[in-house]
């Protein structure tokens, strides 16, 4: 099927800077966008979840966890720590 969408020209331009930095064309890297955007959504149910096998269970957490930027900066421990999330009692 071929799509047309009229965009300002300064969009286009960012588009296809966004595609050339991943190494694609702005044809590949829309179609790669696309594909990925319409993949099976897995229920966001967790009653659903709760009900599945745990193989199941397991695929569903591999693709949300693979879903998530790796290049994100990690919190320090300190960060994650008890201390750094709730306030002293006064």
């Amino acid at each position: 099927m071929m799509l047309t969408i009229d965009l300002p020209e300064d969009q286009v331009a960012a588009l296809k800077a966004r595609a050339a930095f991943a190494g694609l064309t702005l044809e590949g890297w829309l179609s790669r966008l696309a594909a990925e955007s319409s993949a099976e959504i897995p229920p966001a149910s967790l009653v659903h979840l709760q009900r599945s096998d745990p193989e199941e269970w397991a695929r569903q957490f591999r693709a949300w966890a693979d879903g998530h930027d790796a290049s994100l900066p990690v919190l320090s421990d300190a960060a994650m720590g008890r201390d750094s999330i709730y306030p002293d009692p006064e």
